[in-house]
């Protein structure tokens, strides 16, 4: 057998237009705590899943300060995050889905036409993605959603969830983002080998007006590609051999 390739997109600024939310929630979050809303083109150097970790940072600035690793304090994380949920419902976030990004379907499409595994990877819930993605039509085109279940603690751990699932010889992911953290996590589980199975992650940034993070801050990331729109996807993975019977 040889490489097998699965497409794993980012659920919030892939697939969904989630960034504007970010924001609603961000400035609405930090005043709570005395201190001034983000400027939009500030959270886009910082903005991430789940929200405590990267407002924690700025929230416990002195405890962040002293121990980075205090974002994975749980009392802390669970503030930030029922304050979050409590604006969210407010705003009706919790109950309508934000809209999914333009061209998303057609771009499913293609790639599932092209032979490519699509997989979705997202901080979220499971139950709450399925439903949004059903009610606008394109659950059918994603093979598996890796969530919060495998992805709690780090990102790099919902990757090697998908590469110890399938117990494949040589897996290939095509990550997908237009999140930092997430491009640095594909670069971190890239040439994991385990019990003779290899891992080789390739990052694609996607910069364009709905992902979390700006252009600079993307390719700060080290993704080993970058793109602005979805049309450009297939024919940079068709033009580097990435594709299915290339």
């Amino acid at each position: 057998m040889g490489t097998v390739t699965f497409l794993v997109r980012t659920m919030s600024d892939t697939v969904e237009t989630d960034i504007q939310r970010v924001l609603t929630i961000t400035t609405e979050i930090l005043p709570k705590y005395g201190l001034h809303p983000l400027p939009f083109e500030r959270l886009r150097k910082i903005a991430d899943g789940p929200f405590d970790l990267f407002l924690i940072p700025l929230v416990f600035a002195d405890e962040y300060k002293e121990d980075v690793n205090v974002i994975f304090n749980e009392k802390k994380r669970l503030e930030i995050r029922t304050c979050a949920l409590e604006i969210a419902r407010k705003h009706s976030f919790d109950t309508k889905p934000p809209n999914f990004v333009p061209g998303i379907e057609e771009s499913l499409k293609g790639t599932q036409s092209a032979g490519l595994r699509n997989v979705l990877l997202t901080t979220g819930g499971r139950r709450y993605q399925h439903h949004a993605m059903e009610t606008f039509g394109i659950g059918k085109y994603f093979a598996e959603i890796v969530d919060r279940d495998e992805t709690y603690y780090a990102k790099e751990q919902g990757l090697y969830y998908l590469f110890r699932e399938h117990k494949l010889p040589s897996l290939r992911i095509v990550l997908l983002s237009g999140t930092a953290s997430y491009i640095r996590a594909g670069n971190n589980v890239d040439g994991c080998r385990v019990a003779g199975n290899h891992l080789e992650v390739v990052t694609i940034a996607l910069s364009n007006g709905y992902s979390y993070n700006d252009e600079e801050t993307l390719t700060a990331a080290k993704p080993n590609m970058l793109i602005h729109s979805q049309d450009q996807l297939l024919p940079i993975l068709k033009e580097n051999g990435f594709l299915p019977g290339a």
